[in-house]
């Protein structure tokens, strides 16, 4: 039994609140089957990455040989100005970094910072050759290669072997394909005839150069989105798409999909009905897949989709996940949809209206097959004490088996994440999740596995209540008797460290000459405790700078004070401190000097 009686004495001065956790959640129940997320590995790129890291819905990273291959922002030094670099990561866990560059001695080239636009989009062709296209938003060609198979430090500018120097370039979408040659789809701007086209570009491995293939989708007042591009075993493309209004608009609809035969140069809808190039909204057979709604028309803010990422299974797709918003909504829901023979079939993964208040799902996300398993990967976000908290999210479907399982991916981190998904050959999906709010902007690289068979995963209000820190238990700290060393000013007095309250406006903050401040909080009663919880920092901080960084926290009992957690470093905003003491309780405990 623990004694009444907390001191946590901190050793910096900062602003804090503290929790005292009388009852800790218990862990979800196991069917006796082994969790896949449990058996996930990640690791953070020992290298730096910029700000503007923002999105991950083109293709930025890369699984070829054993080797892995993530492009990313890295920073510049000018202001609002990037690079973009390429890292590897062989079988063997070791990792190479390089940029991109004019020439091989020239320096790492730099661009225009352009949030959710200027991102990079990799693919590896058959002889293991790097292509990176960086930087347009209506921009001409960005077009770099590597000189050397797989050799990232080796990526010069090539744009001027491109085809169409004269057409401005968006979203460009990558794959391979089973013979090695590679693919991008882009939209095009033909703003003179009140049109932005779908146009699909193909790299001849044999001949090694880019030609134009064809036009995929094409009609005047429209815009086309690229959504993602994937070759069959076949070696089909298929082709996924969304329409806004011309010239541009963040709210897109009629979500599209159509198969392109490289060989005879046609295509055919999901039914293999055949179809007529380029396609339009109104083209007759199975392409469209999210039609207009009620209330919804091609310009409308909501209804809305936005974003959309494809699975195969073989030489077939094995569902579309896709961001729907209803009229006047809160925010956007995940869907995925799939072909039954006859017709499209959607289904609800993430309805963000039954999430409660404040939550929602990021523009980020992709899905995958493999096997008998489907997964969707999607971010969750929560406003939480003035700060936006991102948790990435894996929701996988096992043919044979009823029911959806959610499984938490990677840390729970400030700010958004941007993610894409891409499948080793022995099942095993590597994961791009890039935190560019975090303090400093990070990359994260994330395995997991299909081995073994999966568990029910988590609750999904689970997964949420801990987004949103709503981690279980009874706060015994609210209200409290407190002693503190010192205080800034009145109204930063040590009681608002025990009110229950976590905006900024509610912290305990030490004075500025208090060279060891500390708290001492005395309970009303006597209290079992299990877990000691203390929140630091400002939501106006971008990132951590204003955390406690070095402070421990003791308990007292009748053996007298405990230290049961001691931080130096700490960069964490809410730092758990579990409670391994079990002692008698003393009544009348003594002043600690």
């Amino acid at each position: 039994m623990l004694q009444h009686l907390l001191r946590p004495v901190l050793t910096v001065s900062s602003a804090l609140v503290v929790l005292l956790a009388g009852l800790v959640p218990g862990a979800a129940a196991s069917n006796g089957t082994v969790d896949t997320a449990s058996r996930a590995s990640s690791e953070t790129l020992p290298f730096k990455v910029d700000s503007s890291n923002q999105a991950a819905w083109w293709n930025p990273v890369a699984v070829a040989n054993g080797t892995t291959y993530f492009a990313f922002n890295a920073p510049a030094a000018a202001s609002s100005r990037h690079e973009v670099h390429l890292a590897s990561r062989d079988d063997g866990g070791a990792w190479t970094e390089g940029c991109l560059r004019t020439d091989t001695n020239g320096p790492c080239v730099t661009f225009l910072d352009d949030n959710g636009h200027n991102q990079p989009s990799i693919v590896v062709d058959g002889n293991g050759t790097i292509h990176a296209f960086v930087s347009m938003h209506n921009e001409k060609w960005n077009y770099f290669r590597s000189a050397s198979p797989g050799d990232v430090r080796s990526m010069t500018d090539a744009t001027a072997e491109m085809p169409d120097l004269d057409v401005d370039i968006t979203y460009p979408v990558t794959a391979s394909g089973p013979d090695g040659d590679a693919w991008v789809l882009v939209r095009t701007g033909t703003d003179a005839d009140g049109a932005r086209e779908g146009v699909l570009y193909h790299y001849d491995l044999g001949a090694g150069r880019w030609e134009r293939e064809t036009v995929i989708a094409a009609a005047k007042g429209y815009a086309f989105y690229p959504d993602d591009l994937a070759v069959g075993e076949d070696g089909r493309l298929h082709l996924l798409w969304e329409w806004g209004p011309f010239p541009a608009d963040p709210a897109r609809h009629l979500g599209s999909y159509a198969v392109y035969d490289p060989d005879s140069g046609t295509f055919t809808d999901v039914a293999g009905q055949a179809l007529t190039g380029p396609i339009t909204p109104t083209t007759a057979g199975a392409v469209i897949w999210r039609d207009l709604g009620p209330d919804e028309t091609i310009r409308s803010f909501m209804p809305a989709l936005q974003s959309a990422k494809l699975a195969m299974r073989g030489s077939r797709p094995a569902g579309i996940v896709y961001r729907f918003v209803p009229k006047d909504a809160a925010a956007y829901d995940f869907l995925n949809v799939t072909w039954d023979g006859s017709n499209w079939v959607t289904e609800m993964l993430l309805d963000t209206s039954s999430l409660g208040s404040g939550v929602a799902t990021a523009a980020a996300l992709d899905t995958t097959s493999f096997g008998s398993r489907t997964r969707a990967y999607t971010v969750l976000t929560a406003q939480v004490c003035g700060e936006l908290r991102s948790q990435a999210v894996m929701i996988e479907k096992t043919q044979g088996r009823e029911g959806l399982a959610y499984f938490p991916v990677g840390e729970q981190r400030i700010g958004q994440q941007r993610m894409r998904a891409e499948t080793r050959p022995d099942g095993t999906d590597i994961l791009y999740l890039s935190a560019p709010n975090a303090a400093p902007a990070v990359l994260e690289y994330v395995e997991l596995p299909r081995a073994g068979r999966t568990s029910e995963g988590s609750k999904l209000e689970d997964i949420v209540a801990n987004l949103r820190g709503e981690l279980g238990g009874v706060n015994v700290a609210l209200g409290a008797s407190v002693q503190a060393s010192s205080a800034l000013r009145p109204d930063t007095g040590g009681e608002l460290a025990v009110d229950g309250i976590c905006t900024d406006a509610s912290r305990w903050i030490s004075a500025v000459g208090d060279t060891a401040p500390s708290i001492t909080i005395t309970l009303r009663k006597p209290q079992r405790l299990d877990e000691i919880r203390v929140r630091s920092g400002y939501s106006t901080d971008p990132g951590t700078d204003s955390v406690l960084r070095s402070f421990t926290v003791e308990v007292h009992t009748t053996e007298g004070w405990t230290q049961v957690g001691q931080y130096t470093g700490n960069r964490d905003r809410l730092v758990r401190t579990a409670v391994a003491v079990d002692l008698e309780v003393d009544s009348n405990p003594p002043t600690h000097q």
